[in-house]
């Protein structure tokens, strides 16, 4: 496979040596940048198939040959913007509707553009020319992409490798099935899913012009085609059944007249999205969604979705993350929800499992460095054994419990120090909360104990001002980028 010809290191040093040299840290639109480079990628990837079999499934036929001028042979510096402007735009007309290269541009800047080439160059001397596809050029685009994001000036949010693979992990009890990812920004998931399972029918969903075409592109380079992407508000997308739904929802608020679209009435976008994905999931259908933290535990509108979620439908199980793990996006607390679509009369309620995830495998700051002895394998294997340790779970409650900080039972003993259980009917007497917290065995050492309403509040309200700094942040962000 091509992807062994570049390690990882090596193409992520080139990725940084090249945005050093744009001075990327100081554009104010940064992600014109891997639309450029994709577009590029296409016009190069679109010559080769002139000559190669392996390429030409993925390229329309065109009588009218292109040639490729490398980005170490000397030319006028106009000359090169004006050939490869040429030539994205002679690409650009022959391809269908709906592709991204549709009304594709590329720079107009002779320093970027003998740069982009030398990259294009670089990638494409390392490929590997006989898989079809060389995914290598996806691997770069994704790269720049997260660089990019790194920088933290671009206004975009994106996965983290790590939990990524986590959502992928969780996700694969569905095998071969339809698979749904709404607002799926630039297409990590995607990308990162189809690597793992080519088997899997994915499909996404993104409002934002850049975003989606960029996924498209991922998408393509993957080898994958850009089929499943539509550009479209996922609370609005047609609704259709699958059998996977993975998403981060959106956070924020919508106008007044939309919020009656689902049976609990909102205004805010992360509630709503929640209730689109029960009304999208299949019977036995799984959906693994990361929520923000406040959505698991305050009253009015959150507490009426969470009754929903408990009531009609299996809650599997909740993992806390840690603050700090989407930095430098924001450093609010999430956590991940994870649910099937199956009617209270066909389900045995009993227990929800819970787990409480500390290391991700990078330091929880903005330079996210790498740190070892990442959770997230003990936490996939404690998910694949949730049955038999919630057999555990009723046996050492059985043998003698008590009764933790919040009055929830808890076994006497428990051996596992990151996972536990709740029984349904103690997560209704807590009026739905599904903080992981709420129902751990035991109290951490230095761990504040709330005991009393005003505490409760005041942490509330703390949570809520911390919000309205980020969203203050967010706008002054982009007034910045006009």
């Amino acid at each position: 496979m091509n992807e062994k010809k570049i390690p990882v290191g090596e193409l992520k040093n080139k990725i940084s040596e090249l945005l050093k040299i744009l001075q990327m840290d100081q554009e104010r639109k940064p992600l014109k940048l891997p639309i450029w480079m994709g577009s590029l990628f296409y016009v190069r990837l679109f010559v080769e198939s002139q000559k190669r079999e392996s390429l030409q499934p993925y390229f329309p036929y065109a009588g009218f040959p292109l040639e490729w001028t490398r980005g170490d042979e000397m030319m006028e510096p106009r000359q090169r913007v004006w050939q490869l402007e040429y030539q994205v735009q002679y690409c650009s007309s022959i391809v269908e509707e709906g592709h991204f290269m549709e009304g594709a541009k590329t720079c107009e800047d002779s320093l970027w553009a003998e740069e982009l080439c030398k990259f294009t160059d670089w990638i494409a001397d390392r490929a590997d020319w006989e898989q079809g596809m060389p995914v290598v050029f996806g691997m770069a685009l994704e790269e720049m992409i997260r660089q990019i994001y790194d920088m933290g000036n671009s206004g975009l949010f994106l996965m983290p490798e790590p939990i990524l693979q986590l959502l992928i992990g969780l996700s694969e009890e569905k095998k071969g099935e339809k698979v749904w990812n709404p607002s799926c920004r630039t297409g990590a998931f995607l990308a990162a899913a189809h690597e793992s399972h080519p088997e899997w029918k994915l499909e996404g969903s993104e409002q934002e012009k850049e975003y989606c075409l960029l996924a498209q592109m991922l998408q393509f380079f993957y080898g994958a085609g850009i089929t499943g992407i539509r550009r479209e508000n996922s609370l609005e997308a047609v609704r259709e059944k699958y059998d996977l739904i993975v998403s981060n929802p959106p956070v924020g608020e919508l106008e007044m007249e939309k919020q009656e679209k689902f049976p609990v009435i909102t205004r805010k976008i992360q509630l709503q999205y929640l209730q689109m994905v029960m009304e999208h999931l299949e019977k036995q259908g799984l959906a693994v969604l990361v929520v923000n933290e406040g959505t698991l535990f305050k009253f009015d509108a959150e507490m009426k979705v969470r009754q929903r979620l408990v009531e009609q439908f299996r809650l599997e199980g909740i993992i806390s993350l840690p603050a700090g793990v989407f930095l430098p996006y924001t450093g609010s607390k999430a956590s991940i929800v994870i649910f099937t679509n199956e009617k209270a009369s066909e389900k045995d309620r009993d227990y929800v499992w819970f787990y409480e995830l500390h290391n991700v495998g990078y330091t929880l700051d903005r330079k996210r460095e790498p740190l070892e002895g990442s959770e997230i394998f003990q936490l996939l294997e404690s998910w694949k054994n949730r049955k038999k340790m919630e057999t555990e779970w009723k046996e050492q409650i059985a043998r003698g419990s008590r009764k933790n900080q919040w009055e929830n039972p808890v076994p006497q003993e428990w051996k596992y120090s990151h996972c536990w259980f709740a029984k349904e009917s103690d997560i209704r007497n807590n009026d739905y909360n599904l903080t992981a917290g709420r129902y751990k065995p035991w109290k951490e050492e230095g761990e504040e104990v709330l005991e009393s309403p005003m505490e409760l509040l005041e942490q509330l309200a703390s949570l809520e001002k911390e919000t309205m700094n980020e969203i203050q942040e967010l706008i002054e962000m982009t007034k910045n980028y006009g």
